[in-house]
């Protein structure tokens, strides 16, 4: 027996090598080993809670995705695809550089899958403090409402926590969110993503920034639009010697807005500006969003009024008159009258000066009343027709003698 098995040895042998070279050639002819190409695979990270550990965060500089090659029988790589591999980078195993090897395999044909191309790359990252900032929301308009309608609020629901980079959160200035408007005609809620915004307006990147809500409700109030008239006059006095003698505002109209029932009980907004004691003309501008009352807004962006109200400092002015200038009223048809005064008369006025101006003995129009007085001497009160904020200021006097004329 064992003479048959050892027999001829040397031709058994070689059988058995030549059957294994026979089967390999077979098999690479029939099932080849081929390359397959894989680009932009995304790497995950494993323990990235260990920079959160230490209240920082990171940015990812290089590796977030990454380019390899594997070799496999034909019968395999025809069946490859990105999900069978585990691309890993674990922040366990940082470096001080900040730097870690990316892992490549495939749990899937283990062996059978080898990595002939980008085995050794590595994922580069920057850390920074983690800080938190509280932020008001603010909401933009997008587009025009339907005509005669008015945005008259805009609200909302939240203040937003947001919390990332340092470098990053400094450089946040406003929180927004952005709703249409347009050609809309009555009021609303939607919800939107928040933006953050940097100082020129441009959105800034929130890859690596964390919203405390994905999404705000707002609130958009839309109201019907009327024109009204404004209406300021002053109340009080000046001070002592002092007069008014203008006031001027503008705009003299507006456009409010608000729902129906306000709009049908304002037909015009009334001002008053005290003046009382002033001794100095009173320019100011007036807040108009404070003067409407409840359910109305202002429209446009132009929220006050400019008043000037102007204070002059009385002036004196004296004007001579001769009694033949006294208008005598209440004299009786049968009675003379003999001036005893023989003149000048001085009248002095009070008041502005523009108004006393136009003043002067041909129209200052002087007169005396005598209805009731019979035969006597007297001396009686001048008057004069001044009128606005004119006045006598002394008290100019005549002396006459009335008496009857005698009948024939």
């Amino acid at each position: 027996m064992k003479e048959k098995l050892t027999k001829n040895i040397g031709l058994k042998i070689l059988s058995v090598i030549l059957a294994a070279i026979m089967w390999l050639v077979i098999t690479n002819v029939d099932d080849p080993v081929v390359p397959v190409d894989f680009r932009n695979v995304p790497v995950t990270i494993l323990n990235e809670e260990e920079i959160a550990y230490l209240d920082q965060v990171y940015e990812i500089v290089e590796g977030e995705t990454i380019d390899f090659t594997v070799a496999a029988r034909r019968t395999i790589a025809d069946n490859l695809a990105v999900s069978d591999f585990k691309v890993t980078a674990d922040f366990a195993k940082l470096s001080d550089v900040n730097a870690v090897t990316i892992n490549i395999s495939c749990p899937r044909y283990g062996d059978d899958v080898t990595v002939i191309d980008g085995l050794y790359q590595v994922m580069k990252i920057n850390r920074e403090e983690l800080v938190e900032k509280h932020f008001k929301v603010n909401v933009v308009l997008k587009g025009e409402p339907a005509e005669g309608y008015f945005i008259g609020e805009k609200t909302a629901s939240t203040i937003l926590r947001v919390s990332g980079p340092k470098s990053k959160i400094e450089r946040i200035k406003d929180i927004v969110v952005e709703v249409d408007v347009d050609q809309v005609s009555g009021s609303f809620r939607t919800i939107e993503e928040p933006k953050a915004l940097d100082e020129e307006g441009n959105e800034i990147d929130a890859s690596n920034l964390k919203f405390s809500q994905k999404a705000v409700t707002i609130y958009i109030g839309v109201y019907k639009t009327k024109t009204i008239n404004l209406q300021i006059t002053a109340s009080g006095k000046p001070a002592e010697g002092y007069v008014m003698t203008n006031i001027e505002y503008g705009p003299e109209t507006i456009e409010v807005a608000g729902d129906d029932e306000a709009l049908r009980s304002i037909q015009y907004l009334s001002i008053t500006e005290s003046i009382s004691g002033a001794t100095s003309s009173i320019i100011k501008e007036i807040n108009l969003e404070e003067k409407l009352r409840e359910g109305l807004v202002l429209v446009g962006e132009n929220k006050t009024a400019a008043i000037n109200i102007t204070i002059e400092k009385k002036q004196t002015k004296e004007i001579n008159i001769w009694p033949g200038d006294i208008e005598i009223r209440g004299k009786e048809n049968d009675m003379t009258i003999n001036f005893i005064s023989t003149g000048p008369i001085t009248i002095k006025l009070t008041g502005p000066a523009a108004e006393l101006d136009k003043y002067d003995r041909t129209n200052l129009k002087p007169y005396i009343d005598i209805t009731g007085y019979t035969t006597g001497t007297y001396t009686l009160d001048i008057k004069a027709n001044v009128s606005g904020d004119v006045s006598l200021s002394n008290v100019p006097k005549v002396s006459m003698y009335l008496a009857k004329t005698e009948s024939e």
